[in-house]
């Protein structure tokens, strides 16, 4: 992928698994960004097919909210209002077109916001890169238990 990325958001389907991933990228910092070392390098994009850290998953929800309701406030109408236009009989087709298109943008936008924000309630159910790590290398139980090692 490039610096700049295209995804194609379809209202009622879920949203692109890349988009997911590009995000994390995006969203990396603080601790999680050791997965930018030249160790790394050519499996990072691997290791961002699943949750990072909290942190992570968490400055993307906020990201995405954010711009979500940003684009949204740029409207100067509501849904509602361009739905309320739509029923006038003196619209001309391309009025009605561009109200049409206004209001499909406006719904992938507030479906978008949605889905960010009930992943933002999921976070505590998430599996981590540190958690599937450990469990990797025997440290922790399928159960989450730290498993100590006796001599």
């Amino acid at each position: 992928m490039g610096e700049t990325a295209y995804f194609d958001v379809v209202l009622g389907e879920s949203l692109p698994p890349q988009m997911i991933t590009y995000l994390r990228l995006l969203c990396l910092g603080g601790t999680d960004a050791f997965l930018l070392e030249a160790l790394f390098r050519n499996k990072v994009w691997e290791h961002l097919e699943l949750p990072v850290s909290r942190d992570n998953e968490e400055s993307i929800c906020q990201v995405i909210q954010n711009a979500c309701k940003s684009a949204l406030a740029a409207y100067h109408t509501t849904i509602e209002e361009d739905e309320e236009l739509l029923e006038r009989e003196d619209l001309q087709s391309r009025q009605q077109i561009a109200i049409e298109v206004r209001v499909g943008e406006k719904k992938v936008l507030e479906q978008i916001n949605d889905i960010f924000k009930e992943r933002e309630q999921e976070l505590d159910d998430l599996e981590y890169y540190q958690e599937r790590r450990l469990k990797d290398l025997g440290f922790i139980g399928d159960n989450g238990d730290i498993i100590f090692w006796e001599s």
